[in-house]
C-alpha cells in the first residue's frame, strides 16, 4: 500500500463537519510540553486526580483471578443494571426497572446512542451556551439540529423560562440540561427546574427533558436537585425524562469508561440494537468495577471525602482568580470555574480572542486552560480544579502575574 495513492480515500461530509474536541487538544498539548520538561499547571483536564475507591480495584482484582473475562451482554451485566436501577430509583424517587438501564462506554457514548436512536432529521435539541463541547457535534451525528440559547454570566449562565419559551418549537425533541454544568459548574435549583418544566408542559407530548447528571455527586453547599423530583405533578412532562449518569467523575473512574442511560423500554431496545452493532457491551472488568462503585458503602464514603477535597480546591481557585482580576460566577458543583476575560480579548485589546489568551498562557507561562469559545462562550476560559491545591495556588499566581504584565 503506497503512502500517496493515485485515488485518495476522502472523509465524508459528516466527518468533515465534526469539530475536534478542544479540551482534548489542549490537554494533549499540555502533555507534550510536560514531556519536553516544562512545568505545566494543567487546569484543562476534566478528570479527578484521585484514585478510584479501594473497593473498585479490589473487586476487579478478585474477579480477574477467579473468573474468565468474557463478553458482557450488550445492554450491560444484569447485576450492574439492577444496581443502577435501584440506586437511581431511590435517588429520584421513582420506579426504574433494570430493563430501562443501558450501560455504555461512558456518558458521552450514552448520549450519542440516544441521539442516534431517537432523533429524526430536523428534530431539535435545545440547550444553553456555555455548553459541553460535544453536545452540538453529537446532536449533528444523530441527524438532529442543535438549538443553542445564549445564557451569559449576567444570568449566572442559566436558561430562563422566557428564553426556553422562545426557543421551543414544533420540532423540539429534547431540552438538554447539565446540572452541575461543564464548563461553568453552575447548578439549577428545584424551583428553577420546575419553572422550565412548566414551559415544556405546553409542548407535551413531543418534548422531553434530557438530564445529564454526570456531576450530580459533586456539589458544594446546596445538594443536587433531581429533575425527576422537581417536576413531579406537572402533567405532560413528569413522565418524559431521560437520565444520563455514570461513575466517571464521581468515583474518579474516567478511564474505566462506564456510563448509564435510563429510557423507556422501547427506546432501550433501540439503543441496544445500535450499541450491539457498534461496540457491543462495555468492558466486562469495567462493569465489575462499576458494580462495586455503585453498591459498596465504603466506595461512596470515599466519594464524599473526594468531594470535600474538591470543595477546598474550589475556594482556592476562586480566591486565586479574583486576585488575578477575573470576573466569575462561583460554581455550585463539578470541578470547573469559568471566569470572564472578555475585557482582555477582541479588537484593540491585549489578545485577539480567548484562543490567543489561552495559547499565551500555555506556551509562555505553562498554564493550561480551555478557551471559552469551545463551549460557545467567547472571552471566557475554563479552568479545572481537579489538580493539587499546590498547583492551583502556584498556577494562578503565574496566571495573575502574566495578566498584570503590560
Amino acid at each position: 500500500m503506497t503512502s500517496q495513492p493515485s485515488h485518495p480515500l476522502n472523509s465524508n461530509a459528516v466527518a468533515r463537519s465534526i469539530k475536534p474536541s478542544a479540551t482534548l487538544a489542549i490537554s494533549a498539548r499540555a502533555g507534550e510540553l510536560r514531556a519536553a520538561g516544562r512545568k505545566i499547571f494543567n487546569f484543562s483536564a476534566g478528570q479527578p486526580d484521585f484514585a478510584p475507591p479501594a473497593a473498585v480495584a479490589a473487586a476487579v482484582t478478585k474477579r480477574l483471578v477467579n473468573a474468565p473475562v468474557g463478553y458482557a451482554p450488550v445492554p450491560g451485566l444484569p447485576q450492574l443494571r439492577e444496581a443502577v436501577a435501584a440506586e437511581l430509583a431511590a435517588y429520584h424517587g421513582v420506579e426504574i426497572s433494570a430493563a430501562q438501564v443501558i450501560v455504555s462506554c461512558g456518558a458521552k457514548h450514552s448520549l450519542a446512542n440516544l441521539f442516534m436512536a431517537t432523533l429524526d432529521p430536523g428534530d431539535e435539541v435545545v440547550f444553553c451556551a456555555p455548553y459541553w463541547v460535544s453536545y452540538p457535534e453529537m446532536v449533528q451525528l444523530g441527524g438532529g439540529t442543535a438549538k443553542i440559547v445564549s445564557c451569559p454570566r449576567a444570568q449566572n449562565f442559566k436558561l430562563t423560562p422566557a428564553q426556553l419559551r422562545e426557543a421551543v418549537g414544533p420540532k423540539t425533541k429534547y431540552l438538554l440540561l447539565n446540572s452541575p454544568s461543564n464548563p461553568t459548574g453552575v447548578a439549577y435549583s428545584a424551583a428553577e427546574l420546575r419553572a422550565l418544566a412548566q414551559v415544556l408542559a405546553d409542548h407535551a407530548p413531543q418534548t422531553w427533558i434530557l438530564t445529564d447528571d454526570i456531576y450530580r455527586k459533586l456539589t458544594y453547599g446546596e445538594p443536587h436537585a433531581s429533575v425527576v423530583r422537581a417536576v413531579r405533578g406537572i402533567p405532560g412532562i413528569e413522565d418524559q425524562i431521560v437520565i444520563v449518569d455514570g461513575v466517571s467523575k464521581s468515583h474518579a473512574m474516567t478511564g474505566w469508561r462506564i456510563g448509564f442511560l435510563v429510557v423507556p423500554e422501547p427506546i432501550a431496545d433501540a439503543v441496544t440494537a445500535i450499541q450491539g452493532q457498534m461496540t457491543s457491551g462495555a468492558s466486562t472488568p469495567a462493569q465489575w468495577a462499576a458494580i462495586a462503585a455503585v453498591t459498596d458503602a465504603t466506595a461512596n464514603a470515599e466519594v464524599e471525602v473526594m468531594c470535600s477535597r474538591f470543595a477546598e480546591r474550589r475556594l482556592a481557585m476562586i480566591a486565586g482568580l479574583r486576585a488575578a482580576g477575573a470576573e466569575l460566577v462561583e460554581p455550585d458543583g463539578a470541578f470547573y470555574v469559568f471566569p470572564d476575560f472578555s475585557r482582555m480579548c477582541g479588537e484593540g485589546a491585549r489578545f485577539a480572542d480567548d484562543l490567543a489568551l489561552a495559547t499565551f498562557l500555555l506556551e509562555d507561562k505553562g498554564v493550561a486552560t480551555v478557551p471559552g469559545s469551545a463551549f460557545g462562550a467567547p472571552g471566557h476560559l475554563r479552568l479545572s480544579f481537579a489538580c493539587s491545591r499546590e498547583d492551583i495556588e502556584a498556577g494562578l499566581e503565574a496566571l495573575g502575574a502574566a495578566l498584570r504584565q503590560g
